[in-house]
């Protein structure tokens, strides 16, 4: 699978600004993260699932671009997909701190939503 359309934020806000105006339309974004031997500032992996829980999308496959970068794939997720204990974690804790966006709950698994 080729890399497809990237973007590369700053911080999780810049993730979230692309989530909620292409989130409904898009079929996938690849989103640019700096390895940590680059030395550079990048936002972290971790937060970016955390936004893409919220508005319903999910990570998959990642892919190095260069010695600096690599990109991550994030899509829309499937009302039934299979969801890791620590995804629904992170999700359990995003709906008590009512962070969870509409379209994040609408994927949500039953016992969540």
């Amino acid at each position: 699978m080729e890399i497809g359309e990237t973007l590369e934020v700053r911080n999780p806000k810049g993730f979230t600004t692309w989530l909620k105006k292409y989130g409904p339309s898009a079929k996938e974004i690849w989103l640019v993260i700096y390895k940590k031997s680059s030395g550079k500032r990048t936002v972290t992996y971790e937060q970016l699932v955390e936004a893409a829980l919220c508005y319903g999308w999910i990570d998959g496959l990642m892919k190095s671009i260069d010695d600096e970068t690599y990109a991550q794939r994030f899509t829309p997720r499937r009302k039934n997909s299979n969801w890791t204990e620590v995804n629904r974690s992170i999700a359990r804790r995003l709906l008590a701190e009512g962070l969870m966006s509409e379209a994040g709950r609408a994927v949500l698994p039953d016992d969540l939503s």
